[in-house]
């Protein structure tokens, strides 16, 4: 089971908020997700660091990622089902 806390919005760009997600099932809780937007598309963005390329470029470094696209698309839609509620109590 998925559970979304500490929704935080903020709009730049495709940005559109900070949370942590906290997987029950395994007790593992990933702070500092992002949630962005763009075209009508939402996809989340686990934590990373910024960083300079050699050739003076920036990219963006993630502290974990998963190797298997269904497991990272299932857990994408698991996370967006679960985030509507996060957002709605963020306004109270």
């Amino acid at each position: 089971m998925i559970e979304i806390s500490n929704f935080k919005g903020y709009n730049k760009n495709t940005l559109r908020g900070f949370f942590d997600v906290k997987l029950t099932n395994v007790g593992l809780e990933i702070r500092g997700c992002c949630l962005h937007e763009k075209d009508g598309r939402q996809w989340i963005q686990l934590p990373s660091k910024l960083y300079e390329k050699a050739d003076g470029s920036k990219g963006w470094q993630y502290f974990l990622d998963f190797y298997d696209r269904e497991k990272r698309e299932s857990f994408q839609r698991e996370v967006l089902k679960a985030l509507p509620n996060a957002r709605e109590e963020e306004l109270f």
